[in-house]
C-alpha cells in the first residue's frame, strides 16, 4: 500500500470535491468541505491552510479560467 501524502490529498480534493461549485476558489468556503476537514485532521494541519492549498492547486490546474 502506498503511503499517504498531503500533496496528493490536496490534489485529489482540488480535482474531485466541489470543483465546479461557484465558491470553489474561495478558501474560506473550501476549508469546510468534509474532505478538506478530513485532510486537515489526518495530516494535523489547520483547515485554513488546507483550504488555501486546495484553491492554490485549483488555480494551477486552470479552474479559474
Amino acid at each position: 500500500m502506498k503511503r499517504a501524502s498531503y500533496r496528493e490529498a490536496i490534489n485529489w480534493v482540488a480535482e474531485n470535491d466541489s470543483a465546479a461549485d461557484p465558491d470553489s476558489l474561495d478558501p474560506d468556503a473550501v476549508q469546510y468541505l468534509v474532505s478538506a476537514v478530513l485532510v486537515a485532521d489526518i495530516f494535523d494541519v489547520p483547515s485554513e491552510k488546507v483550504g488555501r492549498d486546495i484553491v492554490r492547486r485549483r488555480r494551477k490546474l486552470g479552474y479559474d479560467k
